[in-house]
């Protein structure tokens, strides 16, 4: 799909409107913060609005104050202007004595008459004048009155009372007085009934007197004018604010009569309006005012504050705010540059990119190998494909359309295998996606025709190989019967002439013979188990069992060999190694023997060390040899399977080159493993470890007869001594090198001849030819083998009589091979159709005290059975008419329960198996050996015996 230009250029657009929309943002917060500057202002425009309603209370308190005093004064006056002052006098006596307030008289005017007033009104004045007194001594002072004065109606006299001495200028409020007569007089009836009232400034700038003229009616007619003078105060009319304001008293026509201000005037009577009440700016918003209109008078107040005064009080605040406002427009600013760097302009690469990526996916679309084509999920339409999906979408036939449809609509898988018409297989294989605002499938079709006739030709290949694979096993198995059955004869033969009185110079010929049989065993062993192990049959067979004894046992057969090449076997086995364990014995004795065997060939001078021990979650079995040595080049190859690596004497020696291949499957289909170290002409050291499977160990209690016991060590072996020193502690036993010190009635051990001092109670030597049990070859004098130190504390106890607990698996309980056993009592019966078979196992059983009859086949045990009370039966398994299978299925059957165990050539896994399930109790495979022949009948002879007792 080619982009259109409209696309390229709504991203352009849209570059541009988030600038806008960036631009708008900055102005918003702008307007926000003119807004809040706003409304600050406001704020503080209502808060000096109610300084100067508060302020305006106080001044409208004052000239009502005067309003009140002097409607007070005009009632006593028109009250008592006609009262005689002898009655006055006389009634107010008994109240008041002191000096009398007289009036003084003045001309108003130059042609006035004062005579009149004096003798008219001298008793009514005289009346006034006692209240005036009263007044002066108790409220003018509290009402800031300064005089009262009368002025007469028609002969223009003034009678003064001065209240107190602050009172202006005489002739200065007579100058006044006549200018305010003058526009009382002239003006209407109805203004001449009204209060006439003005204010004269002082020479103190913001004080001044306030003077109120009100008429005096006696009987309906004026007779005189009533006036009063009170000092003002410009700071009594306002209160303390949170700015510092002006207060000026103006007239009707907005001149100033009494300020507060200083110098030179903030403003004319021009700025001013004429209402009577106003709030607002003036001389161009540099001061707010507020102008009212005094009560009962013409005055009227004007509170002024300075807006520099309001805007210095918010500078910071407005400072601040605009600061935040550049600041935030320029973040604002910075993210949408930043923002379209990173997102606008990719996109716009993005846009031409994707339209050269749009045209390029067409042309890969279009060369694709495999045909690749797009549907619409809805119905199936093909709505782009390339020319070999095309073809291949017009080989589908109608109901294959329809199943493709189906799977792509339900989404059930995600390909699908087809056969077309002209037998061409197609896989097609598609995923869900989104093309052109649809719900789409993307589907890719590739011919697999060849790939299928591949896959058939691989799966007869495979059968082949299967058919082989299994011709190969019954090869091996035949070849290991028909070998092992002839080898049986040899080695049985050879078991049984070892244990015959044999003439000068034969015995070495046996046991030549013997070692030849052996080694041919073991090859042939070897190679069945790595081909086993190659096709899986080999399985591991995990039970319960005692690792001690699986390395007493391992010892014990390859001490002879060792003391033969003069060679000493060291095994130390530590105490916290468990008693009980789950795994494959007879694996793991393969793996340790196979070690051993390797570590005797290769070693000629010095010995082996056989170390059992715990480390973290595994068993460890470290075998360390002083031989030959492996270089670090060779031991890359050390494990691979027929490879015997060196040069030399490693190659005078026989095998097949598998025993350490075998070694290490073996290890890990036991879940261990196994690691070697070894340097040329310094020895070798295999370590082998399998993990600890429910495993038991048995806590040692010291024995409190050797507790504080006294052992000397003479020894040149480190490790020994290390580990003596380790073990005869955890038994409570004090341990010390020996250094020629005097002892006595203590234990010495050594691990060569010692001259020892002969008050000791014994001394204990550890020798590596001793392969036997702990021997007292003369009084005190103790050998043991150096193969079991751990059954030092045993000897110990039986040294000093008392009783020693060790872990089961220490004592080596096994007889030996030749020495008398009386066996008579149990009856075998030995079935196989092979008559050297028969006499050679007959032979082993009679040399181990067993009494013995034999069958030729199935059918002729059960004759024998059913004449005899047979107590075990050794039966062949592949005999003519009647085999050991059904023979052990039979005996079953008619209810026999005496031990089955089968003797067979065939040493495969299932074989043993197949044992099993028959109903054998055991299998042995050939060539059997007198040992295991003893090992294996002496569990099930004690069990015969205990059957006999409970009947």
């Amino acid at each position: 799909m080619k982009y259109p230009v409209s696309f390229r250029t709504t991203l352009k657009i849209s570059r541009y409107l988030f600038r806008a929309l960036a631009l708008m943002l900055w102005t918003l917060g702008a307007l926000l913060t003119a807004f809040y500057i706003f409304n600050v202002l406001r704020e503080r425009e209502t808060q000096v609005r109610h300084d100067f309603n508060t302020s305006y209370q106080q001044a409208e308190w004052y000239v009502r104050h005067s309003l009140d005093v002097m409607r007070e004064l005009k009632f006593i006056a028109e009250n008592h202007l006609n009262t005689s002052v002898d009655s006055a006098i006389q009634s107010g006596s008994e109240q008041h004595t002191g000096t009398f307030l007289q009036p003084q008289f003045s001309k108003f005017y130059p042609s006035s008459d004062c005579d009149y007033m004096r003798n008219t009104l001298h008793n009514s004045l005289g009346s006034f004048s006692y209240f005036l007194n009263y007044w002066r001594d108790n409220f003018a002072t509290a009402a800031r009155l300064n005089r009262v004065f009368f002025i007469g109606g028609e002969n223009q006299c003034l009678a003064n009372f001065d209240l107190v001495s602050t009172a202006a200028d005489q002739n200065r409020m007579m100058k006044v007085l006549r200018e305010r007569i003058s526009i009382y007089r002239n003006g209407t009836e109805e203004e001449r009934k009204n209060n006439l009232s003005w204010i004269a400034p002082a020479v103190q700038p913001g004080v001044g007197f306030y003077y109120m003229i009100t008429p005096v009616y006696v009987t309906d007619k004026v007779t005189a004018l009533l006036g009063i003078e009170q000092s003002i105060r410009i700071e009594d009319l306002m209160t303390a604010g949170s700015l510092p304001m002006t207060v000026t008293l103006v007239d009707q026509n907005n001149r100033r009569v009494l300020t507060s201000e200083r110098g030179e005037a903030k403003f004319s009577a021009d700025d001013l309006p004429d209402d009577p009440t106003w709030f607002g700016y003036i001389s161009g918003y540099s001061r707010l005012v507020m102008k009212k209109n005094l009560p009962s008078s013409s005055l009227s107040v004007v509170y002024t504050v300075a807006t520099s005064e309001m805007i210095e009080r918010l500078k910071m605040l407005i400072v601040n705010a605009i600061l935040l406002n550049l600041i935030s427009g320029i973040i604002v600013v910075t993210f949408a540059r930043l923002f379209e760097r990173r997102m606008f302009l990719p996109a716009e690469d993005n846009a031409y990119r994707l339209e050269e990526q749009e045209q390029f996916n067409r042309k890969i679309v279009a060369s694709a190998p495999v045909g690749i084509c797009i549907l619409r999920t809805s119905d199936g339409t093909n709505i782009l494909s390339n020319e070999l999906a095309h073809n291949y979408l017009t080989l589908l036939t109608q109901e294959d359309r329809l199943r493709l449809t189906e799977m792509i609509c339900g989404q059930q898988v995600n390909f699908v295998d087809v056969l077309t018409g002209s037998n061409t297989n197609l896989q097609i294989s598609f995923v869900h996606s989104r093309y052109r605002n649809e719900n789409v499938a993307i589907c890719v079709l590739v011919d697999v025709s060849a790939r299928v006739k591949m896959e058939q030709s691989l799966h007869e290949i495979a059968k082949e190989a299967e058919q082989a694979s299994e011709s190969k096993s019954m090869f091996l198995a035949t070849v290991s019967h028909e070998l092992r059955t002839p080898l049986y004869g040899i080695i049985g033969n050879l078991d049984l002439l070892k244990t015959k009185a044999l003439p000068a110079g034969a015995e070495s010929l046996v046991t030549a013979m013997n070692n030849s049989s052996s080694l041919l065993l073991k090859i042939i062993s070897d190679i069945l188990d790595f081909s086993k192990i190659e096709s899986e049959q080999l399985k591991i067979e995990p039970r319960e069992f005692s690792p001690r004894e699986v390395i007493a046992h391992i010892t014990a057969n390859y001490l002879a060999m060792v003391v033969k090449k003069r060679l000493t076997l060291w095994c130390f086995i530590n105490s916290d190694v468990p008693v009980l364990m789950e795994g494959d014995p007879m694996r793991l004795q393969q793996v340790i023997s196979n070690l051993l065997n390797n570590a005797i060939k290769f070693t000629h001078t010095g010995g082996i060390i056989l170390q059992v021990y715990v480390k973290g979650d595994y068993l460890t079995f470290c075998v360390r040899d002083s031989g030959v040595g492996i270089s670090a080049k060779e031991l890359t190859r050390l494990f691979d399977p027929f490879v015997q690596v060196g040069s030399g004497v490693q190659r005078n020696f026989q095998g097949t080159g598998l025993g350490l291949a075998i070694c290490e499957k073996l290890m890990n289909m036991m879940d261990g493993d196994i690691e070697v170290d070894s340097e040329p002409d310094m020895g070798s050291q295999f370590v082998v470890r399998i993990p600890l499977y429910n495993s038991h160990v048995m806590k040692l209690e010291p024995c409190d007869g050797l507790q504080g016991k006294q052992c000397w060590l003479q020894l040149r072996n480190e490790t020994l001594a290390t580990y003596l020193i380790r073990l005869l502690r955890e038994h409570g036993m004090q341990v010390q090198h020996y250094e020629g010190e005097a002892v006595a009635d203590d234990i010495l051990i050594t691990d060569h001849e010692f001259q020892s001092p002969q008050s000791l109670r014994a001394v204990i030597r550890f020798d590596g030819r001793h392969n036997d049990a702990p021997r007292e070859v003369a009084s005190g004098r103790w050998v043991c083998a150096t193969t079991t130190p751990n059954e030092l504390p045993l000897l110990l106890g039986r040294i000093y009589r008392v009783e020693v607990a060790v872990p089961q698996g220490t004592p080596a309980a096994l007889a030996k091979v030749g020495e008398s056993v009386n066996n008579d009592d149990i009856l075998i019966l030995v079935v196989d159709d092979h008559p050297i078979n028969r006499m050679l196992l007959s032979d082993q059983l009679g040399s181990l005290g067993y009494r013995v009859k034999t069958a030729q086949d199935g059918v002729d045990a059960l004759n024998v059975i059913s004449r005899n009370e047979i107590d075990i039966v050794l039966t062949d398994v592949n005999m003519p008419n009647m085999d050991g299978y059904r023979l052990t299925q039979r005996l079953r059957e008619l209810g026999q329960t005496f031990p089955v165990i089968g003797v067979t050539a065939n040493a495969l896994a299932e074989e043993k198996q197949r044992c099993i399930e028959a109903g054998m109790d055991n299998c042995l495979s050939k060539p059997v050996t007198m040992e295991t022949l003893q090992q294996v009948l002496f569990s099930y002879a004690g069990r015969v015996r205990k059957s006999r007792k409970s009947v």
